[in-house]
Parts: C-alpha cells; sequence; structure tokens
C-alpha cells in the first residue's frame, strides 16, 4: 500500500497543475482559516464542557492548543513547500500510499459536511428567537443556498465574504474579552468590587469532578479546535503562497490559541463554573448583561448566528477543494473535476452542498437533536486526519534529508515535535472512547472510514480487472 522509500514524492507534477486562480490574499487567508475554526462551539458548547471538567477545562483547551499548534506546524512545513489544493489529503496520497490518501480526503470531506450540518441546525435554532414559529430547517436552507451561491463566484469574491464574516467573529471574542478582564479587575458591573481569579478555585477545587471530568471534556474541546486545518486548503489559490502561507500559519495559530483559551479563562475566572452550568442562557450573554447592555441576549445571539454562518461558508469551501484535489489524476478528474469559466471547481461544490442538504432533512424530522448527533460524529474524522498529517510530514522530512533538499520552513524540533503531537492525537482518541458522551462520534467517524477503505480496495480491483 506505501510506496517505497526509493520513490521520490511526485507533488512536484501538481504545482501549478490544478487550475485553480491564486487570488486570495494573506489577510484573507488567515480570516478564512480562523473563521473556520471559531464556530457555534465555542459560543454554543462552552458551557457543556465546563460542566463536566469546571475549571480544569482550561488544561484541555491548553493541551489542544498544543496539538493544533504542532499540526498547523508541521502542516505549514509541506505547504509551503507544495501549495496545491488537496492539501493533507494530496500528501497523504503521494507519501502515504494512494489508499490512505483517498481516506484521509474523504474523511477530511465527511468531517466539514458534517459540522456543516449541524451548524446550519444550530442556526435554525438560533432563529427562532426572533421567529418562534419559523421552522428550524428553513434558516439553514436559505443560508446553504447563499453559500452555495457564494462559493461559485470568483474566490477572491468569496474570499472576501469570508474575510469580513470572521471579522465580526473575531472582534465578538476580543470584545468579551476585554469586557471581561475589566470586570475581573476592576468590577465593571460588579458594583465596582474587583472579581479577582478566585473563581478558578474556590468552588470544589481546579478540579470539582477529578481527572475523569477533564478526560471527558476533552473530546469537546477537540471538536471547537476542529476545522483550523482549512487554511492549508487555501494554498492552491493564494498569492505569493511561499511568502503569505508562512506568515499565515504562524499568525492563525498563535490567535487561535489568545481567543480561545483567553475567553474560557476570562469566562471562568469572571463567574463560578456551577454558576455558569445552572444557568441557561450562553456565558457571553452573561457577561454581556453583567455590564449593562440591556439587548445582551440579541446581541450574542445575532454573533452566535454569524459564527455559524462563517464556519459553513468557509466549510463549503473547504469540503469543496478538498474533493476537488483528491479526484484530480483519478477517473472521476473529467467530471468532478470541472472549473467553471471563473476558475471555480463548481461540480465539487455542488456535491458538498447536496451532501449537507441531508442535515436540513434531518433538522426537518427531528429539529431538537440534530445539533449532538451531527457534531459528535465530526469529532473522529478530524482527528484521523491531523494524525495522518503529523506522519505525513515525518516522511516527507526524511525523504528531504536523505536526498539532500533543505526545506524552506523546516519543524523545530524534529522529530520530537510532531511525535509529540502524534502521542497528544492517540490520547485524545482514547478519551472520546471514554466519554460516554462521544462514543457515537467514533463508532460513525470508523464506520465511514470502513466505508471509505471498502470502497477503495473494491473500485481498485475493478480497475486492475480492467
Amino acid at each position: 500500500m506505501n510506496r517505497s522509500n526509493a520513490e521520490k514524492p511526485s507533488l512536484d507534477a501538481h504545482l501549478n497543475g490544478d487550475g485553480l486562480r491564486r487570488s486570495m490574499t494573506n489577510r484573507q487567508i488567515q480570516m478564512m482559516a480562523l473563521g473556520g475554526v471559531i464556530g457555534v462551539g465555542l459560543f454554543y458548547g462552552a458551557s457543556l464542557s465546563v460542566r463536566l471538567a469546571g475549571p480544569s477545562v482550561l488544561i484541555d483547551f491548553l493541551i489542544c492548543g498544543l496539538i493544533v499548534a504542532i499540526v498547523m506546524r508541521s502542516l505549514a512545513e509541506m505547504s509551503v513547500e507544495y501549495p496545491i489544493a488537496g492539501s493533507f489529503g494530496t500528501y497523504a496520497r503521494e507519501l502515504l500510499g494512494e489508499r490512505i490518501g483517498f481516506i484521509t480526503s474523504g474523511m477530511w470531506w465527511f468531517y466539514w459536511v458534517t459540522t456543516v450540518m449541524s451548524e446550519l441546525a444550530a442556526i435554525g435554532k438560533l432563529m427562532q428567537y426572533w421567529l418562534p414559529l419559523m421552522p428550524a430547517w428553513v434558516p439553514g436552507l436559505v443560508a446553504l443556498v447563499l453559500f452555495i451561491f457564494t462559493n461559485l463566484l470568483t474566490v477572491k469574491i468569496f474570499g472576501e465574504v469570508e474575510y469580513w464574516f470572521a471579522m465580526l467573529k473575531v472582534l465578538a471574542v476580543s470584545a468579551f474579552i476585554l469586557f471581561g478582564a475589566l470586570m475581573i479587575v476592576t468590577g465593571l458591573g460588579s458594583g465596582g468590587h474587583a472579581v479577582g481569579f478566585s473563581n478558578l478555585w474556590a468552588h470544589g477545587g481546579f478540579a470539582p469532578n477529578g481527572l475523569l471530568g477533564m478526560v471527558m471534556a476533552i473530546s469537546l474541546t477537540v471538536q471547537a479546535y476542529s476545522g483550523v486545518e482549512t487554511l492549508a486548503t487555501e494554498a492552491g489559490e493564494t498569492k505569493d503562497p511561499k511568502r503569505n502561507i508562512k506568515r499565515a500559519f504562524s499568525a492563525v495559530s498563535w490567535r487561535v490559541a489568545i481567543l480561545y483559551i483567553g475567553s474560557i479563562f476570562i469566562m471562568l475566572s469572571a463567574f463560578p463554573w456551577n454558576y455558569l452550568v445552572n444557568h441557561a442562557g450562553s456565558p457571553y450573554v452573561l457577561l454581556f448583561a453583567k455590564i449593562g447592555i440591556p439587548v445582551a441576549a440579541g446581541i450574542v445571539n445575532l454573533i452566535i448566528i454569524l459564527s455559524g454562518l462563517s464556519s459553513c461558508n468557509t466549510g463549503v469551501y473547504g469540503g469543496s477543494r478538498m474533493l476537488f484535489g483528491n479526484v484530480r489524476g483519478t477517473k472521476y478528474e473529467s467530471t468532478i473535476g470541472r472549473l467553471n469559466d471563473k476558475q471555480v471547481p463548481y461540480v465539487a461544490v455542488w456535491i458538498t452542498g447536496i451532501a449537507i442538504a441531508v442535515g436540513i432533512l434531518v433538522t426537518y424530522l427531528s429539529p431538537n437533536n440534530v445539533y449532538v448527533w451531527i457534531t459528535s460524529a465530526s469529532a473522529f474524522a478530524d482527528l484521523w486526519v491531523w494524525a495522518i498529517i503529523l506522519i505525513s510530514e515525518i516522511v516527507f522530512h526524511k525523504r528531504a534529508m536523505r536526498e539532500g533538499r533543505s526545506l524552506s520552513y523546516p519543524v523545530p524540533l524534529w522529530p520530537l515535535t510532531p511525535i509529540i503531537g502524534l502521542i497528544l492525537v492517540v490520547l485524545s482518541v482514547v478519551a472520546i472512547i471514554v466519554s460516554p458522551l462521544t462514543q457515537v462520534s467514533v463508532f460513525s467517524g470508523v464506520l465511514f472510514l470502513i466505508i471509505l477503505w471498502v470502497y477503495h480496495l473494491v473500485a481498485g480491483r475493478s480497475r486492475k480487472a480492467a
């Protein structure tokens, strides 16, 4: 299944051969990556992870932040040398074998399809805040049609739309961190009495539910970080990729860490953790209401909807580009790999959109449970992708050393860095298996992996027979 060590990777054949237009700027690709990772999960699912682990969920966010930093740095090494649309799916195919590459691309496409399904379901429920009689599936359907349309336009226009979507989210989280810090230090909204940091340990300790609570919450924090690797799929349509990709990968990694770890730290310091989990509203609503903004609930509800829309927009893009890159050089290239006159892979966009539409049907049939069902199905898929990225980088780096090639952006402390990343990914999978809340994500993810594996095996035998 694997390529022989003597065979050089044929990644050079993919450079400038995808036919995509390189028109996205550095600011656009950075914001698209942030838009992909900061979705409904940060605002919508924070209370659940706090309920499981209490303040010790900060450790989970630090661990998952470290995994993301290592994965992104490893991916950056390969993306700077080979900025192609298929990204880690193509790297896996050329470095680890055709079947692994196919499965990895399929798993990541599955991740984005399920993620967008869950985000659209959440948007439908959130819209009922203003329009309680509106069916939850209607807003999701309208949003999906909108995003298919924007993804069929030139990538420059798409990048600009996503830039402003993501900018709104970043500003919202930044405002939360700023006002929360003022509450903690100056007592803003608390009668002038500084809150301080005692809430981190004063209510049952830092880890009130023990080690098991921390382990169970890891799965939710993995889901919160998932999607940041979308940045690499944008490399094939980026201006001056050698320069911009280095800057984008570096900036996105630390910005995600600050926004995620910073907002959770502020949340747990500003409010007792047991108050957060017993309050029906979002912690973000609580903070803005506490400082005296009367329309806080409506503002935060709008922000969460915009977060979901941004994540969906990025998901349709990332899924379609991965599908497009995965069929290059295969018998499906003549159909799925078609480009329109704007050099956009329109068939891949439509296929991705139609697959996501299944989630609209599920939302129609079961609007109250669909978000949890579909979200839990995506975690294993992204952990698989992270593991394959790290393994691919190890093989890629070894080949470069053997061939005497110098890399433009080598991973520091190699091979220790990717090995640490792999260990942490494996531990995260174990945590998901242990947690009864997210065991379904392992079963559904493994089932889809087996389907991809069997399909590729049968298709390969058919080609040999022909």
